[in-house]
């Protein structure tokens, strides 16, 4: 008997995958119940597998979590351990949910979703035994245990047919071109390792603009910027290096520790990339201006921040990422706060 284990999640906006429920036919035992679970789109490789249910779960496998995971469920694991995989799987759902809402509006040009971040308290686990579902963890303290229980009819009002329970009604389309693409997008953050980090981070970032934390917005965002610009100093570093006789390198060890050590700020490398060619000079720009920002958010208590900022922190680092990673994707910058 296979056990395969997923960590799966659900969108605060609950949708239809593929298509919604037929509602015209109630009279079967189980109707309503085998059409939210069933899985419309699913794929599987060597390096990750991916299920998505009409209802809106998406579960996702990662191998190389998986397989350094004891095999038993019931197995003891050190907190530690438990913690950095848990954090690890969150870098992957949150990258997947990112690259969900950038699809929705590319495809389908429609801005569904209210992109948010995706903590321990939202994902929960499920088991599969020899390809059927046998079990899953509720995420109790998430609005995603509504959707767990809300695959089975006795969720809803008895005195309203459960097709306009607001649950229900609210829900929209996300077609399978939208959930296509999106894959396609995630199956090349799987051969980057270390990509999926970096759009989480970006997906905080813009989750944090949503809601109008424009500050800590601006520098989660640097992070990413910064993190670009460091990988971007050392390919120009590698391509400047050549060898010369009797095996000797014109950078060696210790030329290099000292060009990406402490005395190369992040201030002079985008200079000298920028002076050397390797970075275009409006981009070079965009990035001063927002390390500016960074700077007086941790230096300058009376600065402000605003929506504008927090968009060009956004944008410059969402043009590095596609610098550096070649992956592209559109950031729904609309807002997700209520009236008050």
């Amino acid at each position: 008997m296979s056990i395969d284990r997923f960590t799966a999640f659900y969108s605060s906006r609950p949708f239809w995958a593929g298509s919604k429920v037929d509602f015209s036919n109630q009279s079967r035992e189980g109707w309503f119940h085998d059409q939210m679970v069933e899985e419309v789109f699913s794929r599987k490789t060597s390096d990750f597998a991916i299920k998505i249910c009409r209802d809106g779960r998406i579960m996702i496998r990662i191998e190389s979590l998986e397989q350094a995971l004891p095999n038993e469920a019931d197995a003891a694991i050190p907190i530690e351990k438990m913690a950095k995989t848990w954090g690890r799987y969150l870098d992957f759902l949150n990258a997947f949910y990112l690259l969900l809402d950038s699809s929705t509006f590319e495809i389908s040009n429609f801005g569904y979703f209210n992109l948010h971040e995706i903590t321990n308290r939202d994902a929960f686990r499920v088991q599969y035994e020899s390809g059927e579902c046998t079990s899953e963890s509720i995420a109790t303290e998430s609005i995603a245990s509504v959707f767990q229980m809300g695959r089975l009819s006795s969720s809803y009002r008895k005195e309203i047919p459960i097709e306009y329970d607001p649950w229900i009604a609210m829900r929209h389309v996300i077609s399978l071109d939208v959930i296509k693409h999106a894959v396609a997008d995630f199956t090349k953050v799987i051969a980057a390792p270390g990509l999926e980090r970096t759009l989480s981070s970006f997906a905080k970032s813009l989750s944090e603009y949503k809601e109008g934390n424009y500050e800590t917005s601006i520098v989660l965002s640097w992070f990413i910027t910064e993190a670009a610009l460091n990988h971007l100093w050392e390919i120009h570093i590698d391509d400047l290096n050549i060898d010369f006789s009797g095996g000797k390198k014109r950078i060696n060890r210790e030329r290099k520790d000292f060009l990406t050590g402490r005395d190369f700020t992040i201030s002079l490398i985008s200079n000298l990339l920028e002076l050397w060619g390797a970075l275009p000079h409006a981009q070079f720009q965009d990035i001063d201006t927002v390390r500016g920002f960074r700077n007086k958010i941790v230096h300058n208590h009376s600065f402000t921040a605003g929506p504008n900022e927090a968009q060009l922190a956004l944008r410059t680092a969402q043009t590095m990422i596609a610098r550096i990673w070649g992956i592209r994707f559109t950031a729904n910058l609309s807002y997700s706060v209520a009236g008050l």
